[in-house]
């Protein structure tokens, strides 16, 4: 599984994560760079999520499925799931609420997709206001091996 991250907005990252020809979209408000990027690599977009549901993050998601002909994955559905499958490759997706009450974390290989659970270098703002569902997932997510990778939802970082 490979990650390819892209910038939009001033400060929001969103990511293609694909397989051989295969990838999901997970906040691509960067709908030109994501659908460029995935036919300069013959990748088909199968499906689209968010990390959470701030506009921030949703921004271009009509756009990009409607470009791509990808499905939309509701992302407060996925934990149930527990992961998600592209070309025979699996992306594990956790609950992290705080940020959020919706907030999703996905996890393949040796990377982590956390959106706004955790900053470039810090953890993110628990705008959900329960601060007990927050340390829980930030003690989840500080419990993959010392190698992950994190790729958060802004570079907040000067």
């Amino acid at each position: 599984m490979k990650i390819k991250q892209f910038r939009y907005s001033s400060d929001n990252l969103g990511y293609l994560l694909y397989a051989e020809k295969s990838a999901i979209a997970i906040d691509g408000g960067a709908v030109d760079q994501i659908t460029i990027f995935a036919e300069q690599n013959d990748l088909k977009i199968e499906y689209v999520t968010n990390t959470h549901s701030h506009p921030d993050h949703t921004m271009g998601l009509k756009s990009l499925i409607d470009r791509s002909g990808a499905l939309y994955l509701d992302h407060k559905a996925l934990p149930a799931k527990g992961f998600i499958g592209i070309d025979g490759e699996r992306i594990n997706v956790y609950h992290t609420p705080g940020h959020t009450n919706d907030s999703v974390s996905f996890h393949a290989g040796n990377f982590l997709v956390t959106g706004d659970t955790l900053f470039n270098g810090t953890v993110g703002n628990c705008f959900s206001g329960d601060l007990f569902a927050f340390y829980n997932s930030i003690k989840k997510l500080i419990s993959f091996p010392k190698d992950t990778i994190v790729y958060a939802g802004h570079d907040y970082v000067e």
